[in-house]
């Protein structure tokens, strides 16, 4: 029963979100001043349970690192046969207790500002690089799995990647994850069609399209499957930033091509290219 106490010093909420395998809750520890917020994610079932303890582990790996755009694990909490975990929640506004997603903020305001862009996309490739020398991949890196939150010493905005719920999902399957941000093209992997990370770096590629433009790119007619059509994917450069707009048109185009063997071979070149258009924007 998650609406009592996880243990003798926690108090749930209220539900904060809810997934095809489990849910979130608002969690209170401790009382008066020293009260701490906390998020329990639960399997929503004792069935899902391996995939939320899959989660945590992986989670409690990456919390060795200290790095601040991976959400924070703090510690398991089972009860019974149900798996749960608590971590630590990113909040924009720690006043309100307020939390938004990159996908939130993009739906509301519309594309990233240049200087924002620029500092978003770095801390989203450069996390992907984290967790690639980590052997670590998400699997569902897209805006609404993306949490903004301001940094304790500056307030500036930074990004934190969260639900990492599908990394223990076997790479032959390749239908988990989001259409729009899923390669489309992964059918056609040979020998045979597993999740890799040109998939990843393909969801990387996706997100920061939208963030600086506000929507996805377009295969063909935007109705036919990619992987039985020819064509590279449309790149429509009028929807950059001026400033940005030639550089941006080559990044994205190297990003999506259909041969993978011309796409950044890994997300250090992916990092080094993006930085590279920050710098001539300067």
């Amino acid at each position: 029963d998650w609406s009592s106490d996880v243990c003798s010093s926690d108090l749930v909420e209220r539900r904060i979100g809810q997934g095809s395998c489990s849910i979130a809750l608002l969690v209170k520890r401790g009382a008066g001043d020293n009260a701490e917020e906390l998020i329990l994610k639960a399997a929503s079932s004792p069935e899902h349970s391996d995939r939320v303890r899959a989660e945590a582990a992986v989670l409690k790996r990456l919390a060795e690192d200290r790095d601040n755009r991976v959400v924070a694990f703090v510690e398991s909490a089972d009860i019974g046969e149900t798996a749960g975990f608590l971590m630590r929640p990113v909040f924009t506004d720690t006043e309100k207790l307020r939390i938004e997603t990159l996908g939130a903020r993009l739906r509301k305001e519309g594309r990233l500002q240049a200087e924002l862009l620029q500092r978003f996309g770095e801390d989203l490739i450069g996390v992907v690089a984290h967790l690639d020398r980590r052997g670590i991949t998400h699997r569902d890196i897209k805006p609404d799995n993306i949490a903004v939150r301001r940094t304790s010493h500056d307030s500036t905005l930074q990004i934190v990647l969260f639900d990492f719920s599908l990394v223990s999902v076997p790479p032959e399957n390749i239908r988990a994850g989001t259409p729009g941000y899923l390669d489309p093209l992964l059918p056609l992997r040979k020998p045979s069609p597993r999740f890799d990370n040109y998939a990843e770096r393909y969801a990387v590629a996706a997100t920061l399209h939208e963030m600086a433009t506000g929507t996805l790119p377009r295969w063909g007619d935007g109705r036919s499957d990619p992987s039985q059509i020819d064509d590279e994917i449309t790149i429509d450069a009028d929807l950059f930033d001026a400033g940005l707009r030639e550089r941006l048109a080559v990044f994205f185009r190297r990003a999506f091509r259909r041969d993978l063997s011309l796409r950044f071979d890994n997300a250090e070149q992916m990092l080094s290219e993006w930085q590279e258009i920050g710098r001539a924007h300067v």
